[in-house]
């Protein structure tokens, strides 16, 4: 008799997808603005270092990352034993996931979050739990402190976040760190630092020698440019470190990323650049779209979220795609509403302005 059973996977299909497919126009050029990367590439050592470490790729690369660690100890004054690498920082999310998490658990986060957290949660079997923020997309202390039960192992908090773009002042972070029970381990994800110059804004790293469940994770996809090679870090106390040091793949970091890793953490002076670069084309463009009326979700990071209600926001997305701009709707966050695009440099910025210009005036 013919089996016409199949597999039962424990993880259903879902449709959350942190890249999204975009349908773009016949056009000469295509300018992706969809995926927050950094548009001013990175400084010419890191491609030598690459092309060097290439001449003997048929070697393993460290598995322990250990000068990829110090150079990252170095730049940012913290203890590299307390550092692990990781195939950018998404990797590392999961490896706490799958070190405190199991089904039956629960793993918290503010809504409209990084689609990454309740993706990690199905993958080891917990339930995602989503806090409501406040108006205007702020993180609710109370509402994450309310929502803890005895299930809960992890909370994940991105700062600044994504897909907003706003950032949670250090005087909430510290009442949350404060009052979050030390047995659930807390997740600042901090993959756009770099770009945050808010006075009162802090990334998190000074919690960890103090308090014993605090795991800041970092990349060098945004502000650094190697998105392409994969390439991020966490920093927490020794015992959470040691945990994930036993859970992370053996040779997690290839050669090239660590060698492009050592080599960007160097160029501090190109990684100033690119943070003022951005800023001064975050305000033009903000400014820009206020004149013409868009409603602008205030960021710091390298992304902006347009509000266009009413089906505007879908409507805007197949007007810039089929003119060769790409950007991303926000409908698997939940914001329907809302339009998501990456600012590019100078001669992309103006273009994409003309074409929202363009569209409100049509």
């Amino acid at each position: 008799m013919k089996n016409t059973s199949s597999p039962n996977a424990y993880v259903k299909g879902k449709t959350l997808t942190v890249i999204k497919a975009i349908d773009v126009g016949k056009v000469d050029r295509i300018i992706n603005l969809a995926q927050n990367e950094s548009c001013y590439g990175t400084p010419p050592s890191v491609s030598k270092a690459v092309v060097e470490r290439l001449k003997t790729i048929e070697r393993y690369a460290d598995v322990s990352c250990r000068q990829m660690r110090q150079a990252i100890g170095t730049v940012y004054g913290v203890d590299p034993d307390h550092i692990i690498g990781g195939n950018g920082s998404e990797e590392l999310l999961d490896v706490v996931a799958r070190l405190y998490a199991r089904n039956g658990d629960e793993i918290l986060y503010p809504q409209y979050s990084f689609l990454q957290f309740p993706i990690v949660a199905y993958r080891v079997g917990a339930t995602p739990v989503a806090v409501t923020n406040k108006e205007n997309f702020s993180l609710d202390v109370d509402a994450i402190l309310a929502a803890v039960t005895e299930k809960t192992k992890i909370l994940y908090v991105a700062n600044p976040n994504n897909p907003t773009g706003i950032y949670t002042p250090s005087s909430q972070i510290d009442r949350l760190v404060e009052q979050l029970p030390k047995h659930i381990v807390l997740v600042l994800d901090a993959a756009y630092a770099e770009y945050c110059d808010a006075p009162d804004y802090t990334s998190g790293m000074e919690y960890v020698e103090k308090y014993p469940n605090v795991v800041v994770t970092r990349t060098l996809s945004k502000a650094y440019g190697l998105a392409g090679i994969r390439a991020g870090w966490v920093y927490t106390n020794g015992k959470i470190a040691a945990a994930m040091n036993n859970m992370r793949g053996i040779g997690n970091v290839n050669a090239l990323a660590q060698a492009a890793t050592i080599a960007a953490l160097k160029e501090q002076d190109f990684v100033k650049d690119v943070q003022q670069k951005n800023k001064i084309e975050r305000d033009r463009a903000n400014q820009k779209l206020g004149e013409l009326g868009i409603d602008v979700v205030k960021t710091e990071t390298n992304f902006l979220l347009l509000n266009l209600p009413n089906g505007g926001a879908n409507e805007l997305l197949k007007y810039l795609a089929q003119r060769g701009v790409m950007t991303r709707t926000n409908e698997d966050y939940g914001l329907d509403d809302y339009l998501r695009i990456t600012l590019g440099n100078r001669q992309d910025n103006d273009f994409f302005l003309q074409l929202i210009s363009e569209f409100i005036t049509k």
